[in-house]
């Protein structure tokens, strides 16, 4: 096993061309992002266009607690992924596999405790992040199924890319995601089962991937993992690594969650439920355009703590630069390109034009700093892929509870609405300053 495993290793992370392996990584990571993202986005168009704006309100006051259980599977995941890499780059595979075990087994703990309490508090926790009285049954017949099916939320596609399984990991979430196209019309308009119908499509098809990821695990062989009944047993060392590792991508995560909330109450005292639906439908929008970067901050993960475990510092430092140019010049295209397709955009999601028009005026503004978001996204992804906690953990917090939150508070009290737009542009470019400030003083050290 560990002749295969670092003949892998080495071939494909240690050896291969940088700007070609960035790409490697990182089409199947854009192309499995884009589908778990696609849960969201497809559930939102149908919701919208069948059931109506104020469904889709309902969804989109229900994302933080849906964002939460996202930031436990990325805490965990990222955290193990890190881990593993360097691990594997150490030749250290008795760890690797002790990760992996230890992680299913903390995040099926987890997930079962989210259900539990999340079902006996649903009420309180709608009402705390901002839902109307209007768009209240929406988001709690939303909300039930997808806490429910907690236990499935995650296929641990970022454990299979730190194997190098990167095709593997796209296919654990593009077949659920097609299963989810499929399903979504079904019980949303051949059952008439409206948001609830959508949230059971989002589970069956949470289902189809956690199926897949057994399957790589334990049966197919595909694995380079081996993992035994005793790598369950936890470990207290390995999970403090794994979660401190992790809880930078948990800090953001959950203050983006916290953001959308603080938003929902602005926008629920100066502009009611348009506002609230409309900023729903942007959020998911935004949440699409910015896949590739995602894509390729999770392909060079495991790139960048392979070459870190074996001492390739030059390695990681030509992965950073070139990645920086590619995710740079995508934000430049997709700023400008909004100026034109922002509506055509809007219309996808809704025909009603006020949604519409204040749709694609917040499209635009909000993205006016995306070029700033992707390169500081890979910076942070430096950190937190060689095990600097602190520097990773600082990074987290400037995004949205340093930068976003104190940004948004302060200028919707001057601005109001255009307050909130606007800073979502001014927080990026004052967290992408800090992110290449640490950046380059720990990069003078190691290098």
């Amino acid at each position: 096993m560990e002749i295969s495993m670092e003949n892998i290793y080495q071939s494909l992370l240690g050896e291969a061309s940088v700007s070609k392996l960035i790409w490697k990584m990182s089409i199947p990571s854009i192309i499995g992002v884009m589908a778990y993202n696609v849960y969201n986005i497809i559930d939102t168009i149908f919701v919208a266009k069948g059931v109506g704006t104020n469904a889709a309100g309902g969804l989109a006051v229900s994302f933080p607690l849906f964002l939460f259980l996202s930031a436990v599977t990325t805490t965990l995941g990222s955290g193990a992924a890190s881990v593993m890499s360097r691990a594997f780059g150490e030749k250290d595979y008795e760890k690797a596999n002790k990760t992996a075990a230890n992680t299913f087994g903390l995040f099926y703990f987890i997930a079962i405790l989210i259900t539990i309490f999340g079902l006996i508090f649903l009420d309180q926790l709608l009402y705390a992040m901002g839902v109307t009285d209007s768009l209240l049954p929406y988001a709690k017949s939303f909300t039930k199924i997808i806490l429910i099916g907690a236990v499935t939320s995650t296929a641990f596609s970022s454990l299979i890319r730190a194997e190098g399984s990167s095709k593997y990991a796209m296919y654990v979430w593009v077949i659920p995601m097609l299963t989810n196209i499929i399903l979504d019309p079904v019980f949303i308009f051949g059952f008439h089962m409206g948001v609830t119908g959508a949230a059971v499509a989002t589970v069956i098809a949470q289902c189809v991937s956690v199926v897949m990821s057994i399957n790589y695990f334990f049966l197919s062989g595909k694995s380079s993992l081996k993992i035994k009944l005793r790598h369950f047993i936890p470990n207290g060392k390995i999970l403090q690594e794994i979660i401190f590792i992790g809880m930078p991508s948990f800090i953001q995560m959950f203050g983006y969650s916290i953001s959308i909330i603080i938003i929902n109450h602005i926008l629920k005292k100066y502009g009611g439920d348009l506002s609230i639906s409309t900023y729903g439908i942007v959020s998911k929008i935004n949440t699409f355009l910015i896949i590739p970067m995602n894509g390729i901050v999770q392909g060079i993960q495991p790139i960048i703590g392979y070459n870190y475990g074996a001492q390739k510092k030059q390695r990681v430092w030509e992965t950073i630069k070139r990645a920086s140019f590619i995710t740079g010049i995508y934000g430049v295209v997709i700023s400008l390109s909004l100026i034109v397709l922002a509506e055509p955009i809007m219309y996808i999601f809704t025909s009603d034009p006020a949604v519409t028009r204040m749709g694609s005026y917040i499209l635009k503004i909000i993205n006016l700093g995306i070029l700033f978001s992707g390169i500081q996204s890979i910076q942070s992804t430096y950190f937190q892929a060689v095990g600097k906690k602190l520097a990773s953990l600082i990074l987290s917090l400037c995004n949205y509870i340093l930068c976003f939150i104190p940004v948004t508070l302060i200028m919707s009290r001057i601005y109001g609405l255009n307050g909130v737009w606007y800073s979502f542009p001014i927080s990026t470019i004052m967290a992408f300053f800090i992110s290449t400030i640490l950046l380059i003083y720990s990069l003078r050290k190691e290098l």
